[in-house]
């Protein structure tokens, strides 16, 4: 009867922290803009949040590509350029890398014992409640961007979208590398190279992944930084819960997921965007709209 009761109450906490978080990230904004106030018709307002949208789109898909290519042009060189990285940054990549296979020796068996207890429709609200407000952040961040011409916030959730694609491709690589399989299988904690899929948790990543972007959109505020982390760490307990993934599954993802985003927004502040392709609008002498796609030599 407890369980039940706990499991009601967990369902009933993580629906609304979702809601509540998404209609923060809507609102928030404009609580703090200083612009006055809108007395449009609706219908007014959404013709005008379209032509909005028809503006920057242009703009935003040629962002988005420029990003993509200088991105991966500038990863591929990490490995070549020099970087100033004391112990303290050292120690602390071996710490986090290390807390894997310690999960894996000491916690996975003992965590899953206690979380997959859990019921279903328990597992599945923690699961899509966090997926989905996560990644329904980046959305909302965007359409605030659209509805306000902010073009630091559209950039933002185009970022998130860079990083989820990107780390999305990272866990599909390790899932092939490591081939271990899911818990339900019955072969243990430590069932590698056999063919599975289970680490790490695609899921999970993408919700840390999005998690990350929501954070680093509000300069990593703890009042973003700790319900976006936690909607995504609910995600990777409603996997544990459904007895698809290990404990380490979700922290191997949880380091993909942030890392590779935190990455990329290190690699838009460190540089400006620039890149050989670039994709303007432009107006034909007959009054054609449409876009112009460019190289620069």
């Amino acid at each position: 009867m407890k369980v039940k009761i706990v499991s009601a109450m967990c369902e009933i906490l993580w629906s609304w922290m979702g809601v509540l978080y998404l209609c923060a990230l809507m609102f928030l904004p404009a609580a703090t803009s200083q612009a006055a106030e809108h007395r449009a018709s609706i219908s007014d307002t959404l013709l005008d949040a379209r032509d909005n949208l028809l503006d920057a789109l242009p703009d935003d898909g040629s962002y988005f590509l420029n990003s993509v290519l200088s991105d991966a042009g500038d990863i591929l060189k990490l490995p070549f350029e020099k970087h100033d990285i004391g112990m303290r940054e050292v120690l602390t990549a071996t710490l986090l890398v290390g807390t894997v296979p310690a999960t894996i020796y000491g916690l996975d068996n003992p965590i899953r014992r206690n979380v997959r207890k859990m019921n279903d429709s328990t597992a599945n609200v923690l699961e899509y409640v966090g997926l989905g407000a996560t990644v329904g952040g980046l959305g909302l961040i965007y359409g605030w961007g659209v509805f306000s011409r902010n073009e630091e916030a559209r950039h933002v959730a185009l970022t998130g979208v860079e990083g989820v694609g990107a780390a999305s491709l990272v866990g599909l690589g390790l899932k092939a590398a490591f081939g271990r399989k899911r818990p339900l299988d019955g072969e243990g904690s430590r069932a590698f190279f056999k063919g599975g899929e289970s680490f790490p948790s695609e899921r999970s990543t993408i919700a840390f992944a999005a998690a990350a972007a929501l954070s680093e959109g509000f300069n990593n505020k703890w009042w973003v930084a700790a319900p976006a982390y936690s909607l995504a760490l609910a995600t990777g307990i409603g996997r544990m819960g459904k007895d698809a993934h290990w404990a380490s599954d979700v922290l191997t993802a949880a380091l993909v997921g942030a890392g590779t985003t935190k990455l990329l927004f290190y690699l838009h502040r460190d540089r400006n965007v620039l890149s050989p392709l670039f994709v303007t609008p432009m107006v034909s002498d007959r009054g054609v709209k449409g876009v112009s796609l460019g190289f620069n030599w």
